[in-house]
């Protein structure tokens, strides 16, 4: 080797690159039985709408519950394997549970079908949203049989007869599991804007009840959030 080559500076070696953070294994999920909100992750393929309505249990990463008034903190549940679509009565679902949709492509699907704003009652809980079906139905076609076991409400909020708000803090879409619908009432626009302008309802007592003794939106909850359809 000639001797000037030992003075030669050698080129740096290129850095490696950022390592991305180690993603959490698994989809979230934050769900309702009649008696306990869950919160963890599941292991699921595609959309979590496609994932419940095909009715097999979902196998649980990990998860932590809570009563549903909130009268005690969430906590670890180790030992809780899965869970059976058919226990859940309302499930939040999360813009990261949804396939990435341009709002062109979102408003396109949205045209080929109706949307109707609807108070649902499912004990304990109620739901108010926008629900969007195909041509032909209508609201109460949610009380008929069908093969899809859930059903995506946009815009919507939950909560128990209380008043109490269930779930997250702002508006979302909200699957709801129709083989526990008792009613079905169809509300007009200016009721559906009261309600998004409305508070989280009283913290006691029962809703309020319209004429026909089902129980008004005004029960319900607050604010608006375009999650769309695609849970």
């Amino acid at each position: 080797m000639p001797l000037f080559d030992i003075f030669r500076r050698k080129p740096r070696a290129a850095e490696p690159p950022p390592q991305a953070p180690a993603q959490e294994p698994g989809a979230p999920i934050d769900a309702c039985t009649e008696d306990w909100r869950i919160r963890g992750r599941v292991s699921i393929e595609g959309r979590l709408l496609d994932a419940l309505n095909r009715r097999d249990p979902l196998e649980i990463v990990s998860a932590e519950w809570a009563p549903v008034d909130g009268s005690a903190p969430f906590e670890a549940v180790p030992g809780l394997r899965t869970l059976d679509p058919f226990d859940l009565l309302v499930v939040f679902a999360r813009s990261d549970t949804m396939p990435a949709r341009s709002p062109e492509e979102i408003a396109a699907r949205r045209r080929s079908k109706e949307s109707f704003d609807v108070l649902v009652d499912l004990s304990p809980f109620q739901v108010v949203g926008t629900i969007h079906l195909y041509p032909g139905l209508d609201a109460s076609s949610l009380l008929d049989r069908s093969s899809d076991l859930f059903i995506a409400f946009t815009d919507a909020v939950a909560a128990v007869p209380s008043g109490q708000r269930v779930g997250p803090g702002e508006p979302t879409t909200i699957l709801v599991n129709r083989s526990y619908l008792t009613h079905v009432e169809q509300v007009d626009e200016d009721t559906m804007r009261a309600v998004l302008a409305s508070g989280a309802g009283s913290a006691a007592g029962e809703p309020a009840t319209s004429d026909a003794g089902a129980p008004t939106p005004s029960a319900v909850g607050e604010g608006s959030d375009e999650a769309g359809e695609d849970a």
